[in-house]
């Protein structure tokens, strides 16, 4: 393990359950392996990885390593949670709640959790309460698709360079990373969502250049509010952004004001929102933004 505070540490945990679908987690692991030794910063990053992971292992993993970054892959369910497995290898589901309590305790250190799983929305939006940067799917996501992402995600991060490649060094990882998966000709580049904490903490010491403070923030409550507000209108908006139509139809039904203020949040457009919204005549979500 590395006390040098200018690397950063990748804490990869993986459980594939004796009763799941078998996953290529060896051969995503060691892409992302290779690829960090192949990069020319490649001193900058150290790796540690944690199989078949069971509950209590996650707690123990993250207390000895203290990764900065935190890659779970595996399976994934929206109402349960994440798979890990139990004592006999079998599937144990640990909730969104339990994760989000886990890495609040280390959110001085942790920058990013990515969870490689199948519908981890639910527990990313948990997560982001409290770390900076939480990638997870808002759908079920294929294994090759998974594989280009999560490959893709660290060839960037670790030949990430602000003088050419601008935004932060985690999204502009992640814009790549699912531009990798369109590269592989598979399905499923927007099923991958960066998501933010509303309210991020300094970290003056990050290489992963955490996100400038001028960047507009909303709270999760007025995410929610404004979205609810907008399934009508949602069209108006997408117009507005001028957002590709291909992309917008990949957009589920009743969650495309989700999916647009993501867009924006990836692009870091979102202080664009309110001359938005009152350019399409919602005036009164403009006042609702005023309430953050």
């Amino acid at each position: 393990m590395s006390n040098n505070p200018t690397v950063k540490k990748i804490l990869i945990l993986a459980a594939n359950p004796k009763n799941t679908v078998r996953l290529r987690l060896d051969q995503e692991v060691r892409d992302i392996e290779q690829g960090l030794q192949l990069a020319a910063q490649r001193d900058k990053f150290t790796l540690q990885q944690k199989w078949a992971v069971r509950s209590r292992d996650i707690r123990l993993a993250v207390l000895d390593f203290r990764p900065n970054i935190i890659h779970f892959s595996g399976h994934g369910s929206e109402t349960e949670g994440l798979s890990f497995e139990d004592e006999v290898g079998k599937e144990k589901f640990v909730t969104a709640d339990a994760l989000g309590g886990l890495f609040k305790l280390f959110a001085n250190h942790v920058e990013c959790v990515l969870l490689n799983a199948c519908y981890s929305e639910v527990q990313a939006d948990a997560i982001a309460q409290d770390i900076d940067y939480v990638i997870g799917m808002n759908a079920a996501i294929g294994d090759r698709a998974a594989l280009e992402f999560s490959v893709g995600f660290y060839d960037a991060l670790a030949r990430y360079d602000p003088e050419y490649d601008g935004d932060s060094a985690i999204e502009f990882a992640f814009n790549v990373a699912r531009s990798s998966i369109s590269l592989a000709g598979v399905a499923g580049e927007c099923i991958p969502v960066l998501i933010k904490n509303p309210n991020p903490k300094p970290k003056d010491t990050s290489i992963l250049n955490p996100v400038n403070p001028a960047i507009k923030r909303y709270s999760g409550k007025v995410k929610i509010k404004v979205c609810q507000n907008l399934i009508q209108d949602w069209h108006n908006l997408a117009d507005y952004f001028d957002i590709p139509l291909e992309q917008r139809a990949s957009f589920e039904a009743g969650r495309q004001p989700y999916r647009i203020w993501e867009w924006l949040e990836q692009r870091s457009r979102l202080g664009e929102l309110e001359v938005a919204l009152s350019d399409i005549g919602r005036d009164d979500l403009v006042e609702e933004l005023k309430k953050n």
